[in-house]
């Protein structure tokens, strides 16, 4: 999210109104381009996250590298928790790209 973005979500909120669902990594919060994300996977998740169709594809597609028999609700605990953290990981590893390029572009001279 560049800084502009950002400058007028905070004043939106500060008015008093209710925030829009925004997608947790870029802050897009357009309702027509957010979805859910089911964060340990669709068969196996209550933790949802709302995530705009761009990052949602990038975080999805780490976990669609995993074989669907080795992440449904019939795999072993071990391949659940390996699937589990490959999920978390993919997430986070997008917000970390954002944050990174956030700080860079809050320092001057870079």
């Amino acid at each position: 999210m560049d800084k502009e973005t950002y400058a007028n979500y905070v004043k939106r909120n500060k008015k008093g109104k209710k925030p829009p669902i925004a997608c947790v990594v870029c802050g897009e919060d357009n309702p027509n381009v957010i979805e859910v994300h089911h964060v340990d996977g669709r068969n196996n998740s209550d933790w949802l996250e709302p995530l705009c169709k761009n990052c949602h594809f990038k975080v999805t597609s780490k976990q669609n590298k995993v074989n669907p028999k080795a992440r449904s609700k019939d795999a072993s605990l071990y391949n659940l928790k390996a699937f589990n953290i490959i999920s978390i990981g993919g997430l986070l590893k997008l917000m970390g790209e954002r944050l990174i390029n956030l700080g860079y572009g809050m320092v001057e001279n870079v």
